[in-house]
């Protein structure tokens, strides 16, 4: 963990990113199997709802600790791709977004078919 990680409160995951926890990770199920998930994964968070995009596939949820949005893309009708950003609350955060997103990917693995990290960054 660099400097950057002690002051940062803005991650974000994604296909072309070099750190392997901050890779996008894609699941062997529809989209509706991965929102309903995502849902379940919310309230487990201690989190709540505060908008859902239909249209592009988001989730936006609100914690005491931080804020995220889910961004969900359908890849094909039985394989989909999940990323995140995340807001921590912290003046000096310690890299805590990064825990944050490999904690909530850990829940989706536990829950949902792993397929693979950015599949499509090659």
């Amino acid at each position: 963990m660099g400097v950057k990680d002690l002051f940062n409160n803005n991650y974000e995951t994604g296909e072309n990113i070099k750190e392997v926890e901050l890779q996008t990770h894609y699941y062997r199920n529809r989209i509706d199997e991965v929102i309903r998930v995502c849902k379940e994964m919310i309230k487990s968070e201690g989190g709540e709802l505060k908008a859902e995009d239909q249209t592009y596939q988001e989730l936006y949820f609100e914690t005491v600790k931080y804020s995220a949005v889910i961004i969900l893309v359908a890849v094909r009708p039985t394989e989909t791709a999940v990323d995140f950003k995340i807001t921590t609350y912290k003046l000096i955060p310690n890299g805590k977004g990064k825990k944050v997103i490999i904690e909530l990917y850990k829940y989706l693995d536990s829950k949902l078919s792993f397929k693979g990290l950015s599949l499509f960054n090659k």
